[in-house]
């Protein structure tokens, strides 16, 4: 797929605004593109037929022509920030601007801190509604809206899914464990102490929440730590296994291929040549520490 051609914008303003309660703004017509993050108050926000009630931490996303009008709660001051901008050129993969949401309602929490240090980029220039801003107020926007217009998808994760405590104790001991003496023999009872539960309710809470038992996590532990290196290292395979707790290399490499459909040598040179590394199958929050 050729890269997508930069943001590109005409002008670019915007500020902080303060509204008495039962304030209204319009109706009227826009001219351009506006963001308005809700800071303090709740904000009523009638677009063409359609009502969106905005809270604290919204984002609003206005496009061109919306005729629209804005309700400022009726029982106390409310405060947003605005940005105001016109495009040059769009960016050849976002999608098309009528598809774009109106209003996010629970936005990235980065959002946030990007809108405000976006206001302190238009404070310091003054001379931007007059003329073009920059390539880095342009990416930094540009930024802004990807994150808007293309939010990560949710996936199985361990800050989503709430990992029980005693999972959590465990995965540190085995992070641990591989840090400082990876060749340590280790049973299933020293997890289940480690945790305190038993043996057979801890690996209930490793299958629920990870899809695996405690023993087969910590082997896909290792053969985590065993990806990066053959990617991040020169250490030979014989090396890389045994960093990684395999006293046995023909062992480390049976494991491997089990896992990720190729053996390390393979999957070395598939790296090497720049190829998307296999997908792990633990959740990407559990992750060994990588160094050597």
């Amino acid at each position: 797929m050729p890269p997508s051609h930069p943001l590109a914008l005409k002008y670019l303003y915007g500020g902080i605004a303060h509204c008495r309660p039962g304030q209204s703004l319009g109706p009227r017509d826009l001219p351009d593109y506006e963001l308005v993050l809700v800071i303090v108050g709740q904000v009523t926000y009638q677009v063409g037929k359609a009502t969106h009630h905005a809270r604290p931490g919204s984002v609003i996303l206005a496009r061109p022509g919306f005729h629209e009008t804005y309700f400022w709660g009726p029982d106390a001051m409310t405060r947003h920030a605005y940005v105001h901008f016109d495009i040059e050129h769009m960016p050849d993969d976002w999608p098309p601007a009528a598809k774009w949401p109106v209003l996010y309602s629970e936005p990235n929490p980065v959002i946030g801190p990007m809108f405000r240090h976006l206001i302190e980029l238009i404070v310091s220039h003054p001379e931007w509604p007059a003329t073009s801003p920059g390539a880095e107020a342009c990416r930094f926007l540009e930024c802004l809206m990807d994150i808007l217009l293309r939010p990560v998808r949710k996936s199985r994760s361990a800050i989503q899914h709430q990992i029980p405590e005693p999972v959590q104790r465990v995965l540190g001991l085995m992070r641990q464990i591989l840090d400082d003496e990876p060749r340590r023999a280790v049973e299933l009872h020293h997890f289940a102490k480690r945790a305190g539960v038993t043996e057979k309710h801890l690996c209930r809470l490793f299958q629920n929440a990870l899809g695996h038992s405690p023993m087969k996590t910590f082997r896909l532990l290792k053969l985590q730590l065993a990806l990066a290196l053959l990617g991040r290292s020169n250490l030979a395979i014989k090396e890389i296994a045994d960093r990684c707790g395999f006293e046995n290399p023909l062992y480390f490499t049976r494991c491997f291929t089990q896992t990720y459909g190729k053996s390390p040598s393979l999957t070395r040179a598939s790296l090497l040549d720049h190829q998307t590394p296999p997908p792990n199958p633990l959740p990407p929050e559990i992750t060994p520490r990588i160094y050597w």
